[in-house]
């Protein structure tokens, strides 16, 4: 596997997507699914299977990323958690982001909402958590501005559902699109 910086270098003009926490290869796979769902190419970068699939005509690269996520200098950012990351790699990887860049985190995650919130560092900041959803006969309905939408995933993958729709949004995908395409995720 190639090292950040490396990857930094081979990623540089392209917009950095970093996923990271102890959920990030099911989110990773959630915003995947999402994407292809509506047939947007994006390159990928896994950290887990060091799987690294680079496009020159794309725009995005979704990078799943552990402790050296600062080296990445990220244009987009998503922690869900931070049980694998301790409180300086945490503080280095919020630094780093790109100016304007773009944080979206797990707001019930005590310490990475201090950090992100204490944090002086010019980034946009989207907090989310599990979103409002309902569970009848083993079914679960996420509530939706255009009423309950039917999920076949997991009631543990309902907590990544609006980190992952931020993420998308900022990826050109609309909200409308991005629920049609979750509501068949099965994780």
């Amino acid at each position: 596997m190639k090292t950040s910086q490396q990857i930094y270098q081979l990623t540089k003009n392209k917009t950095r997507v970093v996923i990271l926490g102890s959920e990030r290869k099911t989110i990773v796979a959630m915003i995947l699914h999402v994407l292809t769902y509506h047939e947007r190419k994006v390159d990928i970068i896994l950290e887990s299977t060091q799987k690294v699939l680079l496009n020159d005509d794309n725009d995005f690269v979704v990078i799943e990323a552990g402790e050296n996520a600062h080296e990445l200098k990220a244009n987009i950012v998503l922690i869900n958690s931070s049980s694998n990351l301790d409180k300086t790699q945490l503080t280095a990887i919020i630094n780093s982001i790109t100016n304007g860049g773009i944080l979206v985190y797990n707001e019930t995650d005590v310490l990475l909402k201090f950090l992100i919130l204490s944090s002086t560092h010019t980034v946009q900041k989207y907090p989310y958590q599990t979103p409002t959803h309902t569970i009848e006969n083993d079914s679960i309905y996420l509530d939706t501005n255009e009423g309950k939408l039917p999920l076949e995933m997991s009631e543990k993958n309902l907590q990544h559902v609006l980190g992952v729709k931020w993420i998308c949004q900022h990826m050109a995908i609309d909200e409308d699109d991005f629920y049609e395409a979750v509501g068949s995720y099965k994780g």
